[in-house]
């Protein structure tokens, strides 16, 4: 992380601390008064550079997406609105004048929408099965949270007021409502950071400090509308730390969404991966029902309380308890469906595997059975092959199909080749041998011994045809070639010498 300045930070939680002690002990004559204005401007500020500061890391920052940077742009606009109205609160304080209703309130009324919508704006990641049952849990959460605020501030508010101006009755109203619609915020974020998304770490870590701030200001902002409308609110007092912590906090998740480190890939595949193989049904989706278990425990106190005002806004209680557990309903409905449909997607998975492996199990018997072949070949290619280095130029390959009878083929051409090269080896050795005899047969005719025409000669054609080029024909009338038609008369005999005819 060489692009996240932990000097910045530990800066920023330094004058957090620097403000709680101002404002817990009022340090400073009056300036602990104007400590909610400069967390404001200060957490506005940090949040609106961060984000749009022009910033190129080559080894880069995890890269702001979609709309990401107008959702954090939005939060810093909110909170630097919140820190205009505190300002001009604060002008009207010193100048006397009433800051209730006044132009403050259109800073103040400002943050809630802005940051609601930033919040909204941030990416989200899955299918659209997935965002219709985070759409769900988010309204089950803040439908629970509506009905318990009406049951502890908003009803009263609402039924017993004694305000007569209109504004300020709607403005008085509409802080505590907003207030748990920014509460309710801290838990869509909780259901949304389950995604692929947010196994990065700079949103991971943005995620759950900006929910952190969001508690602190919430919680101090709801206080405060309880404690001004039983009248007993005191300024300077831990209920007044929530307001600059919880905007600082806030500002300060919009640095280290923009400057931690990108996440390897392989790293939030890992995580994705651990997370998925854990229990489905977290912490993060028990959070609507234990809100609905809280609402029911606040139903069953307003059922039993004898105060005329808890009557008073029962009616609405109960209405607001039913349309939550209508809620549940097309929650839980939507979930056996989902169920259903899944579990037909796996029986026809399963289907298809089972068609897959019985695949897999014919393909796998017959590259087995061609195995055995092939080895039968190859065996029997290697003992013909060892019968014609032997000498047997008879053998040959008897394989009638398969890979390897284009091999067979050639080794039997390759067999009959020789075979014929070994015959016509023989032929001309024996013919070589007649035509030495003949030589010397020749040889002893001339020197008048007898034409003597040898054995040997009698397989060959070419002799006849031989002496018949050489003059010697009327000697070798009688002379018939063992190839050619047979005959009585012997193959051989004696001849006169060269006396009776010139050699």
């Amino acid at each position: 992380m060489r692009s996240l300045s932990w000097t910045f930070i530990g800066a920023v939680i330094g004058l957090e601390a620097l403000i709680t002690v101002f404002m817990l002990f009022h340090l400073g004559g009056s300036a602990w008064r104007f400590a909610q204005l400069a967390g404001s401007i200060i957490g506005g500020m940090i949040a609106l550079i961060s984000i749009n500061i022009a910033y190129r890391d080559r080894e880069g920052t995890e890269p702001l997406i979609s709309r990401e940077r107008l959702a954090w742009t939005l939060v810093g606009c909110g909170l630097i609105a919140w820190g205009l109205g505190e300002s001009i609160w604060r002008y009207y304080m010193f100048t006397n004048q009433n800051p209730f209703p006044s132009y403050a309130d259109i800073g103040y009324a400002s943050l809630p929408p802005l940051i609601f919508a930033g919040m909204l704006l941030q990416p989200t990641s899955g299918s659209a099965r997935k965002r219709l049952f985070l759409l769900l849990d988010s309204l089950i959460s803040m439908a629970s949270m509506l009905a318990i605020g009406w049951y502890l501030l908003l009803g009263d508010l609402a039924l017993h007021s004694t305000v007569e101006n209109p504004l300020a009755k709607f403005l008085g109203l509409y802080y505590p409502t907003t207030d748990v619609a920014l509460l309710s915020c801290v838990v869509i974020m909780l259901l949304r950071g389950q995604g692929r998304l947010y196994q990065a770490t700079a949103r991971r870590v943005a995620l759950i400090v900006v929910g952190i701030g969001l508690c602190f200001f919430v919680i101090s902002d709801f206080t405060f509308n309880v404690l001004q409308n039983a009248g007993m609110y005191v300024e300077g007092t831990w209920v007044d730390l929530g307001w600059p912590l919880g905007l600082i906090t806030i500002g300060l998740a919009a640095y280290l969404r923009r400057f931690i480190s990108l996440t390897p890939a392989d790293r939030i595949e890992q995580r994705w991966r651990r997370r998925a193989e854990r229990l489905t049904f977290g912490p993060e989706q028990l959070l609507p029902y234990l809100l609905l278990v809280v609402l029911f425990g606040v139903l069953l106190l307003n059922i039993f309380s004898p105060d005329a005002g808890q009557r008073d806004i029962r009616p609405i209680l109960l209405i607001a308890t039913i349309a939550v557990v209508g809620l549940v309903v097309v929650r839980q409905i939507l979930t056996l469906l989902d169920n259903a449909r899944l579990t037909r997607r796996q029986a026809d998975a399963l289907e298809r595997l089972e068609i897959v492996n019985r695949r897999v199990e014919d393909q796998a018997r017959i590259i087995a059975e061609r195995n055995v072949a092939l080895e039968m070949g190859v065996a029997e290619l290697k003992d013909v092959q060892a019968r014609l280095a032997n000498g047997n130029l008879r053998a040959r390959a008897r394989l009638t199909g398969g890979e390897l009878l284009p091999l067979a083929i050639s080794l039997n051409l390759l067999a009959d080749r020789l075979m014929h090269m070994e015959q016509a080896d023989a032929y001309l050795q024996r013919l070589t041998q007649a035509l030495a005899e003949l030589g010397i047969a020749l040889e002893r005719y001339r020197f008048g011994g007898p034409l003597i025409i040898p054995p040997a000669c009698n397989d060959f054609p070419e002799v006849n045809r031989l002496l018949l080029a050489m003059g010697l024909k009327d000697k070798v009338d009688t002379f018939r070639p063992r190839h050619s038609a047979p005959t009585t008369e012997p193959t051989t005999q004696p001849v006169q010498g060269p006396n009776s005819r010139n050699f």
